[in-house]
């Protein structure tokens, strides 16, 4: 299925089983790019939607990084419908695997959870091993990421709040500074449901807690901020 990237001018296509979903786009928005950036890698780029939306912030050079092999196929293909080839690549890998060095920025949407966690058998092995650290592990990431990125690199990813005290101890363990969360809430009376993370190597102390994001003021009825992340849509649907 071919469509328009939402809140853009770009294309994407996919199946219904690898669809990206709300946080995609909400890591997308959260992330901020330096001026400087040279080189960027999405871990667990899926079929390329997070890729391409970075695209329309930065200059920079951004390699995607998946270990499912249609997945990684339908990526190549997104980046060429975009005529991107000059600026976004991907690589069929574990990134486990993978020895990069002196990164300026990663950016991640990892699987939430963990392997006995959640589990349905009647999922696909696709959905498995996007969803399920069956692959690689939240530490696993976190390690890896540190051993790639540059000293003042960084890192920015999306999770469930429930694991953010696990999330800011690994950061400390392998030398990652947050410097800014942000809560998501799917309304102003419910607890968050994400949490979008930045984090860099070896920087200094000084983390900003940005004000919380409210999707919906009531069934169907969008905050404007998540109207202007949809460019002005008001009847996108799009897996929350």
């Amino acid at each position: 299925m071919l469509r328009t990237l939402i809140g853009t001018d770009l294309w994407i296509e996919q199946t219904e089983s690898q669809a990206f979903n709300l946080d995609t786009i909400l890591l997308a928005s959260f992330a901020k790019i330096p001026y400087r950036t040279k080189q960027i890698l999405d871990i667990g780029t899926g079929v390329g939607g997070l890729m391409l939306y970075l695209s329309q912030k930065t200059n920079a050079k951004i390699t995607g990084i998946e270990i499912q092999a249609n997945r990684y196929e339908q990526a190549l293909k997104n980046i060429q419908i975009n005529h991107l080839e000059t600026q976004l690549s991907c690589v069929l890998s574990d990134v486990r695997a993978l020895k990069y060095k002196d990164v300026d920025y990663i950016i991640t949407n990892p699987p939430f959870f963990k392997v006995d966690e959640d589990s349905h058998l009647s999922m696909t092995k696709e959905d498995l091993i996007a969803r399920h650290e069956i692959n690689l592990t939240l530490e696993e990431l976190i390690k890896t990421s540190a051993s790639f990125l540059k000293n003042g690199g960084y890192i920015a990813l999306i999770h469930r709040p429930d694991r953010f005290e696990e999330i800011a101890r690994l950061m400390e363990k392998y030398d990652m500074v947050m410097k800014r969360i942000r809560f998501v809430h799917p309304y102003s009376h419910k607890k968050a449901n994400h949490i979008l993370v930045e984090a860099m190597k070896k920087g200094k102390p000084g983390l900003i807690i940005e004000p919380p994001m409210i999707l919906y003021h009531d069934k169907h009825i969008m905050t404007k901020e998540l109207i202007d992340l949809y460019g002005g849509k008001k009847d996108v649907t799009i897996s929350t």
